[in-house]
């Protein structure tokens, strides 16, 4: 009977992007308050609960009133000082800092602070079986060729993981847009994880947007 060695631990980096301006909430939407605290501090609080290791948190726009603002026990922090050119240049960012001994990535929104650490946890947990279950020795070269992603009745949403493989194309991205692109290119890589929430789907970009979740939240 063939025998494997024990596999290694999967080791997923955070990344929150939350370096943008926030020009259609006219305010720095990362300072919003949440039950009293900021609504990107639960954010990092959800990243680090789900043992992303370790957690980057890309910050541009006014980052040292962010910084001097929030708790960041934990949390790598990175300028990102082309921020005004877009997500790309964060995604870039984040991913110059989180070193070459990481399995993927996982790329969560600042203004995201509904999705819960269970569906993180869930989405770590289907890259991980992707691991386990295909090829049960220390060789992952076919894990770090996954994407998952979450789903909400067929809208995909966020965060999103992407496995090392994909480093190299996220680092090629140009201008304001996400690693989203690469799903067309590789559709076969792709694993869905359905949730029973939508708060993947909803970002904060308006004035009513933060009405919505602070009535949602009870403040």
């Amino acid at each position: 009977m063939e025998t494997y060695p024990s596999p290694k631990p999967i080791k997923l980096a955070g990344i929150i992007l939350a370096a943008g301006m926030g020009t259609r909430m006219g305010a720095t939407k990362q300072l919003l308050a949440l039950r009293g605290r900021p609504i990107l501090e639960k954010v990092i609080r959800n990243g680090l609960a789900a043992h992303l290791d370790p957690l980057i948190l890309v910050l541009g726009h006014e980052a040292n009133k962010i910084m001097d603002t929030l708790f960041l026990s934990r949390t790598r922090v990175v300028i990102n000082p082309g921020y005004k050119t877009g997500m790309s240049s964060s995604i870039k960012a984040g991913l110059a800092a989180i070193g070459p001994l990481c399995d993927g990535a996982m790329f969560l929104l600042g203004d995201q602070p509904q999705v819960p650490t269970t569906i993180l946890k869930a989405l770590i947990q289907s890259y991980t079986n992707q691991a386990h279950t295909k090829r049960p020795h220390t060789d992952r070269s076919h894990t770090n060729q996954t994407i998952v992603i979450p789903t909400f009745r067929g809208r995909q949403g966020n965060p999103v993981i992407f496995g090392h493989h994909f480093f190299p194309e996220l680092n090629q991205l140009t201008g304001d847009i996400g690693g989203s692109v690469l799903f067309k290119a590789h559709p076969e890589k792709i694993i869905r994880v359905p949730v029973e929430t939508n708060a993947i789907c909803f970002d904060l970009d308006t004035p009513e947007d933060y009405e919505t979740l602070c009535q949602q939240e009870g403040r």
